[in-house]
């Protein structure tokens, strides 16, 4: 029987992906780990996994469409439409695209910071599970990195006394990008 993986990467599972060369006891592990999903992150423009809620104050688009930054919507809590409050069953996710909000009656706001809305989103582990293997592959090309050496411009930080190299996740993106690209918000012929 296999234990489902827990929702947010954790140094364990980069131990267990490195077969040990990496421990989850040592606290650079963590500082990979969150140096890789940070850089992820910002590259794709959103969490991507686990599930959470959050919430999101956008700039009011006008018109009926709203696009979320996010790629799948679990579920929508509350909306607050230029202050006033948007019953969940008045809007409609589009069907092709996850992120986007239709409004069926009214317009969404046209101000600045005109829209909040509470929603949960992102992919649980098992349906970014693609997501979860390019995460560690980038922990593990970072570790690579300081194993085989780099040139000082790779560093993300140098320290002479007591050595600390660091080297950035920056390094470890290129590999990963074709799985990244999957979870990138869209950014063109939508609302």
């Amino acid at each position: 029987m296999t234990t489902p993986p827990s929702e947010e990467l954790t140094p364990a599972d980069v131990e267990t992906y490195t077969d040990g060369r990496l421990l989850a006891s040592d606290p650079e592990t963590q500082r990979m780990l969150d140096a890789a999903l940070t850089a992820a992150r910002g590259e794709v423009g959103w969490h991507v996994s686990p599930v959470v809620t959050e919430i999101i104050t956008l700039d009011g688009p006008g018109g009926c469409k709203l696009r979320l930054p996010t790629r799948k919507i679990v579920s929508l809590t509350s909306i607050i439409n230029d202050g006033n409050t948007v019953d969940p069953a008045n809007v409609t996710p589009s069907a092709g695209a996850g992120w986007l909000l239709v409004l069926n009656q009214g317009s969404w706001s046209h101000k600045y910071s005109g829209v909040t809305v509470t929603m949960q989103h992102g992919y649980t582990a098992a349906e970014a599970a693609d997501w979860r293997q390019a995460i560690l592959t980038m922990v593990n090309q970072m570790f690579q990195l300081v194993v085989t050496g780099r040139p000082d411009s790779d560093l993300a930080s140098k320290q002479v006394d007591d050595i600390t190299y660091k080297f950035g996740a920056a390094q470890a993106l290129p590999g990963a990008m074709p799985i990244l690209e999957g979870y990138d918000l869209p950014t063109r012929g939508f609302a």
